[in-house]
């Protein structure tokens, strides 16, 4: 098992007020060096990058800004560290009967109860429960809480290893978004277009958007490189976007509980799957989709019935080893923006709720 370079980087951000560009000075002083990890596929090659840079810079402007001042903070060329950024392929080079072996990747789910203590219209509880796992050679974990001076909306959240990146998190309007990689068919050249690299997805919406239909009509639009689910929840409703480089659907919610792994569910999507392993990815989907059925209870209980559901060795949602690895977990109620983060997988470190944007 390949381990990471440095420990675990657990840090908690706490940017307010700031520009794009304060953040992303401030992270590039604080982290070590930048490197292109050695599990990762070839990068973009520089012209493709450069034109996938222009459309993040037409979409969201303020990103740029944040991304050129990371890489001067951190003394690197900006073209070149875009260009190892710009990851088109996030499959990563390690055996595939390993990762079918173990089975890989997140799981997020979101479940609507009528509230005991609200009444009346909006009167909705809205719980997540959301575990981000990977092999724990990713040692970049930390959680950003970000405030700007404008252009975006407040937000919560952790990132990946990738300048800039939001895996998952919640903004000032209760949005909620996480990301989950599914292992397509690779596309052909001429199938990928210039677009929005992966960990800059969840960002976006959570930035843009004030609800989640909102977000869903931003990321059924969006040019993506990468092939992911997005589920995407405020405290009314939550969709799951499927989205490839070929074509992206929406995934609507059914009942009162919504999850997300990394399997695609609809008829256009699941042919690019081809001959992928996904028994794992729906073993996770179908436990959450039944043990997300609780009754309703005060907000209190739900977060521990959610933090008791991420924390799950069975099927497993939670894993310890290998490419399932949960390298944190967090539980919110959207209406009142609750969130609470794990730094690690639950049941072996406790979750702490952060401050309320």
């Amino acid at each position: 098992m390949m381990m990471p370079d440095e420990p675990p980087d657990y840090r908690y951000f706490n940017f307010a007020p700031a520009s794009h560009a304060d953040v992303g000075y401030a992270l590039g002083l604080a982290d070590p060096p930048f490197k292109m990890q050695p599990w990762w596929a070839r990068p973009a090659l520089p012209p493709f990058a450069q034109a996938c840079f222009d459309v993040v810079r037409e979409i969201h402007p303020p990103l740029a800004d944040e991304f050129l001042a990371y890489a001067d903070a951190q003394r690197l060329d900006p073209k070149t560290l875009w260009q190892l950024c710009c990851r088109v392929n996030l499959k990563a080079r390690i055996k595939a009967s390993e990762l079918e072996e173990q089975g890989e990747g997140c799981s997020t789910f979101v479940l609507f109860l009528p509230s005991p203590l609200r009444r009346g219209a909006g009167g909705e509880v809205a719980i997540v429960g959301r575990n981000y796992d990977y092999w724990p050679m990713q040692a970049r974990r930390q959680r950003i809480r970000f405030v700007p001076n404008a252009h975006a909306y407040a937000s919560i959240g952790a990132r990946g290893g990738v300048p800039g990146g939001r895996y998952d998190g919640i903004n000032e309007h209760g949005l909620f978004a996480s990301l989950h990689v599914v292992m397509t068919d690779n596309p052909s050249d001429d199938e990928v277009q210039p677009g929005v690299p992966f960990h800059l997805v969840a960002r976006m919406a959570l930035e843009l958007c004030r609800t989640a239909r909102e977000a869903a009509d931003l990321l059924l639009h969006l040019p993506h490189l990468s092939s992911l689910n997005y589920l995407l929840a405020d405290r009314h409703e939550a969709f799951v976007i499927e989205a490839d480089p070929r074509r992206a659907r929406l995934w609507p919610m059914e009942g009162n509980v919504l999850a997300a792994t990394n399997h695609y569910r609809h008829p256009d999507m699941q042919p690019l799957q081809g001959r992928r392993a996904k028994t794992n990815s729906e073993c996770r989907l179908n436990f959450l989709s039944q043990a997300a059925l609780v009754e309703a209870k005060p907000v209190e209980s739900l977060l521990d019935d959610a933090e008791r559901i991420m924390a799950d060795r069975t099927t497993p949602v939670c894993g310890l080893s290998g490419s399932l690895t949960t390298l944190w977990s967090c539980v919110a109620e959207l209406g009142s923006g609750r969130i609470r983060y794990a730094p690690g997988a639950p049941g072996v470190v406790g979750f702490e709720e952060i401050e309320a944007l």
